[in-house]
């Protein structure tokens, strides 16, 4: 018989936490210890009833979301954390930021309250709750302000990459690697980097902002006939996929309306099949972090019979190993690295080396 997950509830809206207890009670496998109506509260169940699993608000009275994470990280950090959030531009910068310090996923309160509110949010909790009883600790991500980082190439004075450009793909546990990744490349990278990760749009504002203002690189949420250049990052927009074209010389984001691909919009797999296209001239590196389900494992298995090389996040240093294991499982990852040392082999296929 499986574990039982003890979760407490902590939401300041009676209404939403009285739904939010109804859909767990009738899951198995899930025992809901208790409620907290405000953040103050839900520490002191916390150090009482020891739960697995917080489901947690942001915007609560006394002390909010974030601080309470933020004490959990100090007091707790085996406890798991799923944040509650709404749609909303100070909602999604609070959830990015939960994200960073522990919080190893989020469900949206508005997409609960659409058609068949019941089912969608037991459909979540099924794909999400689970996760908290298989991963490791969650760690925070890597932050380096200082803009002027510096590198070495390898052969001084001349250019030595094998690498045009740099696609990333990530889900769940994604800000995290993201920062811990992207926070070791320097400002002058000789090569453009191109995001997908699964968010919704205002969550992805909210990740640019972050990364911008966390990393050496200049990061942008990419637009449409966008102009890619050396050292910026480029995070595919909410609700919308991203190709990448090439235009004389150039390259260049295209932004695509369609369907969902492995049920995600933007999806992995669009972008690493527009850069498939462009092979054998332009020279990707692929790169698939942590993520639930298996996006991205096909376009990565396509680049990597195109002779892309593909970089591959391994188990261990992954809060899901869905997406990346999946990739593996194909055949298509050159190397599978812990998150910890991305960056360097990043650095290692583009020829050079940071100070």
């Amino acid at each position: 018989m499986s574990k039982l997950t003890r979760v407490l509830i902590v939401d300041d809206d009676v209404v939403f936490r009285t739904f939010l207890r109804g859909c767990m009670s009738e899951m198995a496998h899930v025992e809901v210890l208790d409620i907290a109506r405000d953040g103050r509260e839900a520490l002191e169940k916390i150090k009482a009833l020891k739960p697995d699993l917080v489901t947690l608000d942001m915007e609560m009275p006394f002390l909010t979301g974030i601080e309470v994470l933020q004490c959990l990280q100090e007091e707790a950090p085996e406890v798991r954390v799923l944040v509650i959030s709404n749609e909303s531009e100070t909602s999604a910068e609070r959830t990015v930021q939960a994200l960073e310090s522990g919080a190893y996923d989020f469900i949206l309160k508005s997409s609960c309250m659409e058609r068949s509110p019941r089912e969608v949010l037991q459909k979540a909790l099924k794909e999400k709750i689970p996760l908290a009883r298989s991963i490791g600790t969650v760690t925070k991500g890597r932050a380096v302000k200082n803009k002027t980082i510096s590198m070495t190439q390898k052969k001084s004075g001349h250019r030595c990459v094998s690498t045009d450009i740099i696609a990333i793909g990530s889900s769940t546990g994604g800000p995290v690697a993201l920062h811990n990744v992207l926070s070791m490349l320097p400002a002058s990278f000789p090569v453009p980097i191109v995001v997908t990760q699964h968010m919704p749009k205002l969550f992805l504002i909210s990740l640019v902002e972050r990364l911008e203002k966390d990393t050496a690189l200049t990061c942008k949420l990419a637009e449409d006939g966008m102009v890619l250049q050396a050292g910026c990052v480029y995070v595919a927009p909410g609700d919308i996929h991203m190709e990448i074209e090439r235009v004389g010389t150039q390259l260049r984001a295209h932004l695509v309306d369609g369907e969902r691909v492995n049920h995600c919009k933007p999806a992995v797999d669009i972008t690493f099949h527009s850069l498939v296209e462009l092979a054998p001239r332009i020279r990707t590196l692929a790169v698939v972090l942590t993520g639930m389900g298996n996006d991205g494992a096909a376009g990565a298995k396509a680049l990597a019979d195109r002779k892309s090389h593909v970089i591959v996040q391994d188990k261990a240093s992954s809060v899901v190993w869905g997406m990346p294991g999946e990739t593996v499982k194909l055949g298509a990852a050159s190397e599978v690295v812990a998150l910890n040392d991305i960056a360097a082999s990043i650095m290692k296929r583009c020829g050079v080396l940071g100070l």
